[in-house]
């Protein structure tokens, strides 16, 4: 992260430790549940905001689009572009309100019916509890939205006929079964979604947009039809539908999306209502 990235990093991490210890002071109340809430739609707005920086535009252009997804004088750009947005938005709800259910579940798991001593151990390991989704793991997963929105604006760019190249960095960091990848190409509606970047958590791979007349004087340096490759056996599916592709950017295989039956009800009510205040259905 930049320095200006973590500062803005920083504060939210503050923003959701304030409501994660206010979801610990309710516990054992009727205010329970709309504090979780609470919590889930903060991290929403986090999410949402780096698909959109990601995609190139402000939140008030992103939510505009959103409202006017049926006006008839939208250009075909915007109704790609929407068209992403609508894919990113209820898939980060969905994975929004999961992660901050799993804190929760784990909170639960450690506290059971008993009150909690916020001058106790077991009160910091709750905190670390909260570090752990909401710093560690957002700290991924919002350069990992970002740079799936990236991509997607960058596809919006394409013509059928351009080719996509996958490359790596490269380096001494790059995944043998990434760099393995390296070189395979394809037309833009041939290419597959599960090796759009990025493709597992910290992905630094990128795509290579290439013209026809570019791409074939380039065949020499590229391995073959993307195609045809078949997944490493290394990717857990989790980055398989792709964003630029209108898929999710987190799909059903992230652990996350397992939740107790008993709460089934409760986290549906979550997404309702986040769906209507990002204007989507």
């Amino acid at each position: 992260m930049t320095e200006e990235q973590q500062t803005e990093h920083d504060s939210d991490y503050q923003s959701l430790t304030a409501l994660f210890i206010a979801l610990l002071k309710s516990l054992h109340n009727n205010d329970k549940e709309e504090t979780l809430y609470a919590l889930s739609e903060l991290r929403t707005d986090i999410a949402f905001k780096h698909v959109v920086k990601g995609l190139g535009i402000s939140i008030d252009e992103a939510i505009t689009l959103l409202e006017n997804a049926n006006d008839d004088n939208l250009t075909k750009h915007d109704k790609d572009l929407i068209d992403r947005l609508k894919a990113a938005i209820l898939n980060l709800i969905d994975f929004s309100v999961c992660e901050e259910y799993q804190l929760y579940d784990e909170v639960i798991d450690i506290v059971g019916d008993s009150e909690i001593d916020f001058n106790s151990d077991d009160y910091d390991e709750l905190l670390a509890l909260c570090k752990k989704y909401n710093d560690q793991y957002s700290a991924i997963e919002n350069g990992d939205i970002e740079y799936a929105g990236a991509v997607a604006a960058l596809w919006l760019k394409m013509s059928a006929t351009d080719y996509a190249v996958y490359w790596t960095q490269n380096d001494a960091k790059v995944r043998p079964w990434h760099m393995a990848l390296q070189g395979y190409a394809a037309p833009r509606d041939e290419f597959p979604a599960w090796m759009i970047p990025p493709i597992e958590y910290n992905c630094r791979c990128f795509l290579e947009i290439l013209e026809v007349p570019r791409a074939n004087a380039k065949l020499s340096h590229i391995k073959g039809s993307a195609k045809n490759v078949t997944p490493p056996k290394q990717l857990d599916g989790v980055f398989s539908e792709s964003l630029a592709k209108c898929g999710r950017i987190f799909s059903s295989a992230h652990s996350y999306f397992s939740v107790k039956e008993i709460d089934k009800s409760m986290l549906a009510g979550f997404v309702t209502r986040l769906k209507e205040k990002y204007h989507v259905s």
